[in-house]
């Protein structure tokens, strides 16, 4: 049936379709199809739609091909890419520019995620020929239970965050269409806003969390890192709505301790546990109270180890079992603008250094992180440098 409509969009073309709102229709309509998946390969009429339309007189009509221009296939892709990346409009130039950076970025999402097929097929292969066939089917057991954890956790925290930004957006719908009540519709449209950003928070962290880890790692200062992982922390708190000053931040790191770690991944899981750390002082939503984070460095003959001791609100033993699983937790509800990867990324990127994060608590007294780093090579770079 659809061919039937190319045929006659084509047709009218031929034809000469002098009012320009019918061409944008026809735009309109052929976009939408590659968008729902009706177009998946564009046959020789879809091709001289195409061409014809990018190059319309009006630019009204280009500017719909160029925002869609990330969606057609390689084929013809180029060549209109070519015309509508020239384009003496800018608007239609700016559109074609954004779809190209748009279908660059998903590319190499695609090679990614191609890279990671090929590594899991591997993986599972050596494990098969190592230990057998029930092994492999054993590590595909575990490895479904942790993603229906996972996706269960993020269905129920996303699911939550409906739950009110749905009510939310009636009501903004509600004020506007009685006599325009501005007090309550900002309102609305400031819950709306805060939904919105924390629904972004968590897309960030699910990325984060799952897009591989390439460790790039020279000497670092352990100090300056740990004080630049504190600052970020703080400022993180305080674009929450919390007073940091509430809570004293001690930081004792003896001088000149270097260690060879990626400095970008440490300071990102030292500041989630800081935050976690201050986040265990709140005794309303936007309050924190007064309290204590002290951080330490040392270390041994073969680690270092960095302790985050806190004397906040503590956790349960429901709270110790789900770090324990290593996965994202459902939302604390005390933490209502916690994602809860902290942790999970945390943990990520420290394993990612060969080293490992260990908690105690005890509620209403305090919990303490304890990170180990391996220093084998610290010594000799130190002499090194």
């Amino acid at each position: 049936m659809m061919v039937d409509v190319w045929d006659e969009m084509l047709s009218d073309l031929d034809g000469g379709t002098d009012y320009w709102r019918k061409r944008l229709t026809m735009a309109e309509t052929l976009m939408d199809a590659f968008k729902t998946g009706q177009i998946v390969e564009a046959t020789p009429t879809i091709r001289q739609l195409l061409l014809r339309l990018v190059d319309d007189s009006k630019w009204e009509v280009r500017k719909v091909i160029a925002n869609g221009l990330n969606l057609i296939e390689d084929s013809i892709f180029d060549e209109l890419s070519t015309k509508l990346l020239a384009d003496a409009n800018s608007f239609v130039k700016r559109s074609a520019e954004q779809s190209y950076a748009m279908r660059r970025r998903d590319h190499r999402r695609n090679r990614k995620r191609e890279v990671g097929d090929r590594q899991l097929i591997s993986r599972l292969s050596k494990i098969r020929e190592k230990y057998g066939s029930d092994a492999v089917e054993d590590v595909i057991a575990v490895s479904e239970i942790r993603f229906n954890l996972l996706a269960g956790a993020m269905a129920h925290d996303l699911r939550s965050i409906l739950t009110h930004l749905q009510p939310a957006a009636r009501g903004l719908s509600d004020a506007l269409d009685d006599d325009v009540d501005l007090i309550t519709a900002q309102r609305k449209a400031g819950r709306i806003v805060d939904s919105l950003n924390f629904i972004d928070r968590c897309v960030s962290d699910m990325e984060r969390y799952t897009e591989p880890l390439p460790i790039q790692q020279q000497p670092e200062d352990l100090a300056e890192v740990l004080k630049i992982a504190c600052d970020m922390a703080e400022k993180n708190i305080e674009e929450l709505g919390f007073d940091s000053n509430m809570v004293a931040l001690q930081l004792e790191v003896p001088d000149g301790l270097r260690l060879r770690l990626s400095r970008h991944l440490m300071v990102l899981a030292v500041t989630n546990l800081v935050k976690n750390a201050y986040e265990s002082f709140m005794k309303r939503h936007e309050q924190l109270r007064c309290g204590k984070i002290t951080i330490t460095a040392c270390n041994s003959e073969s680690d270092t180890e960095i302790v985050i001791r806190d004397d906040g609100m503590g956790m349960t033993a429901e709270d110790m079992d789900d770090l324990s699983s290593g996965l994202p937790r459902r939302r604390n509800k005390a933490k209502r603008k916690s994602t809860g990867f902290g942790v999970p990324l945390a943990r990520r990127y420290i394993e990612a250094h060969g080293g490992t994060l260990i908690f105690e608590s005890d509620e209403d007294v305090g919990t303490t992180a304890t990170i180990t780093l391996p220093r084998t090579q610290s010594c000799i770079l130190e002499e090194v440098i």
